[in-house]
């Protein structure tokens, strides 16, 4: 019995080290696509928006195709230990050139004949670079995954950020290059960061084409290759409203859909960095004896994280688009809600396909993934002409909650988790109703007032109903002193805290002056009070609070050189590291703000090569340091 809790403990514990490791990676990719989406609404017009997101989703399409999905391959056989991961390795590098080369003649075909020049915008050539970039950048990246060397998968998608972000200022904000800049920093970085993976791992000594093993060559094209339609098919759900809002409506108003599906994404974005923990911890656990249990309680973690995260974002959706957008897309709001709707049938989706990825039924995968490619493709086709950009939502929405009750069904059949299905009809429920208020608040001044209060209630009652399990996991994972002082503090006033800052946010966001002069005092009290009396809490609550009251009631401008001078003062009185962190922040905030998105970009990049150059070393020994003590508590 004891070596069975051992090994139950043991998987639990490799998915809370490998999630936050992968947490690590996205936390810099997905910071930079908050950094950049300004600079994307600022530098690009809208209908250049709607070509790059079209362009992004025909290089999506093509990618499973030309790689025939020997990424999922090498991820499902290189993590068993029955195969050799050199043969995995040089199979998927053989995969991965064919089908390359075919795209080489096929691409230029279609470009000299015109067949597709409403889509490609001339842009053929590069979309061949960015495919064959971003193909060997997947294969490489997944075979790190195959060696357990999570963090270096999470350090190269640092890495590839970083020149992300370098490329971005070089090409669209020096050069204004436009679309073609766009594409370009992605080609860079893609290409850049398989170079540091293929050094910084050696890659070349898992490379041997003279010795390849057919029956094995043979496996993994017969895994994945039922994975390639199923791969389109997802795509298609996710990209036909792209093509068709195009189509339909134009490149600008694609422009306005692109934009609605930046905070939807934000779900996503948390989603994943658990969701690739999962997928290797769904195949490392596979024959585990207590395997159904494990993905049950998984499941239900999954769940109640999804809830909070998508109840967040819908209450704070308006203020959060007009902070972040620019002004022409302000009307993204207005579609974003349905999105996130989305996201939680799209994410528990996902979770179920692990099952048939890790069971070896990708036939299973395909064939759920056609339910959501024809629903999509057939209401796309009668709602958009109709109801215009309402209808991609509404129709992303039906087609995930369509295909998560076939593989709800399907994959418990696989593996009989508990689906916690009253938990999950409760949830949903609430969050519709959400979801209805957060849309139909844009249609009158009556309906604004009342979701001024009924979101953050809303969201209270769902934090209340799904806080337990996330706040058991947050104790596991948390090092000693700050789990020790979260349950000093306790669950319930934490619960409260967090409602009330959130719906202070939004009060003043929509009222503006209304408490404005008293929540300053009141906050700059709190911070002397912290200050004076070394009540380190205290004093960031209060700075908090008097960076979300002047960012609320005069602009983001104010609250960053508010708190940067509060840092800088402090700073002064006594020096630490976590002071000067925030400050650099302020600093890049502030910059941003006043002298715009250029200087802002170019001030953190300088604070960033900066910080970089001068601790490097102990960066990764950190890095190394916390690895180590995951893998090992």
């Amino acid at each position: 019995m004891s070596s069975e809790n051992n090994a139950g403990s043991t998987g639990y514990k490799k998915l809370v080290s490998n999630t936050l490791l992968f947490a690590l990676g996205s936390f810099s990719s997905k910071m930079l696509i908050i950094l950049l989406v300004s600079v994307y609404t600022n530098y690009l017009t809208r209908a250049e928006l709607g070509v790059n997101d079209v362009i992004q989703q025909i290089a999506n399409w093509l990618i499973p195709i030309v790689t025939l999905t020997i990424s999922e391959s090498v991820v499902r056989f290189g993590l068993d230990k029955t195969y050799d991961k050199k043969q995995v390795f040089s199979i998927a590098n053989i995969a991965c050139a064919a089908g390359l080369a075919l795209l080489a003649v096929v691409l230029p075909i279609v470009a000299v004949t015109g067949a597709a020049d409403k889509y490609l915008h001339n842009y053929s050539l590069l979309i061949f670079v960015y495919i064959f970039c971003a193909s060997i950048k997947l294969v490489y990246s997944n075979f790190l995954r195959a060696l357990d060397k999570v963090l270096l998968f999470a350090v190269t998608a640092i890495v590839n950020s970083a020149l992300t972000l370098i490329g971005t200022i070089l090409f669209i904000v020096v050069l204004r290059m436009g679309n073609a800049g766009y594409l370009w920093s992605i080609i860079a970085a893609d290409a850049l960061s398989t170079v540091f993976m293929m050094f910084s791992a050696r890659l070349w000594r898992y490379i041997d084409f003279k010795h390849i093993d057919r029956k094995m060559l043979k496996l993994m094209i017969s895994y994945s290759l039922p994975l390639i339609p199923a791969q389109i098919m997802w795509l298609i759900t996710n990209s036909s409203d792209s093509f068709m809002t195009t189509h339909y409506l134009g490149p600008d108003r694609n422009g306005v859909l692109s934009a609605s599906y930046k905070i939807a994404n934000l779900v996503s974005t948390v989603y994943m960095m658990f969701g690739q923990a999962w997928n290797m911890s769904a195949i490392m656990e596979d024959k585990s004896k207590d395997r159904d249990r494990f993905y049950g309680n998984v499941f239900h973690l999954n769940q109640c994280l999804l809830y909070i995260l998508s109840a967040g974002c819908l209450m704070i959706c308006t203020p959060l688009t007009q902070i972040w957008m620019g002004k022409d897309v302000w009307e993204s709001a207005m579609y974003a809600p349905i999105l996130i709707y989305s996201c939680i049938f799209s994410c528990c989706t996902t979770f179920m396909g692990s099952i048939y990825l890790a069971s070896n039924k990708t036939g299973r995968s395909l064939a759920t993934s056609l339910v959501a490619g024809a629903i999509n493709i057939t209401l796309n086709v009668i709602l958009i002409p109709r109801i215009g950009l309402f209808g991609p939502p509404i129709t992303t929405v039906v087609s995930y909650v369509a295909v998560f009750a076939v593989r709800a069904y399907d994959s418990r059949t696989i593996v009989p988790f508990d689906l916690r299905l009253k938990k999950l009809l409760l949830n949903c429920s609430l969050l519709f109703v959400m979801m209805i208020v957060s849309v139909t608040q844009h249609t009158s001044e009556l309906m604004h007032t009342v979701a001024l209060f009924i979101l953050p209630a809303m969201f209270a009652v769902i934090l209340a109903l799904n806080i337990q399990p996330v706040w058991k996991a947050v104790l596991t994972i948390a090092p000693a002193k700050i789990s020790d002082i979260l349950m000093r503090i306790g669950e319930k006033k934490l619960i409260a805290a967090g409602v009330a800052a959130a719906a202070f946010a939004v009060v003043c966001w929509y009222f503006h002056m209304v408490l404005t002069v008293t929540c300053l005092l009141v906050f700059a009290l709190a911070a002397a009070f912290g200050a004076m009396f070394g009540k380190d809490l205290v004093k960031l609550g209060g700075a908090a609070g008097i960076f979300l009251t002047l960012w609320a009631s005069w602009g983001a401008a104010y609250g960053c050189l508010s708190l940067l001078v509060l840092l800088s003062l402090d700073y002064l009185r006594r020096p630490d590291a976590l002071t000067s962190f925030l400050g650099c922040l302020c600093f890049i905030g502030t910059a941003w703000k006043i002298g715009g998105v250029r200087v802002g970009v170019f001030s953190g990049s300088v604070i960033l090569l900066i910080a970089a150059a001068a601790n490097f070393s102990k960066v990764v020994g950190l890095c190394e340091r916390a690895y180590v003590r995951i893998k090992n508590r």
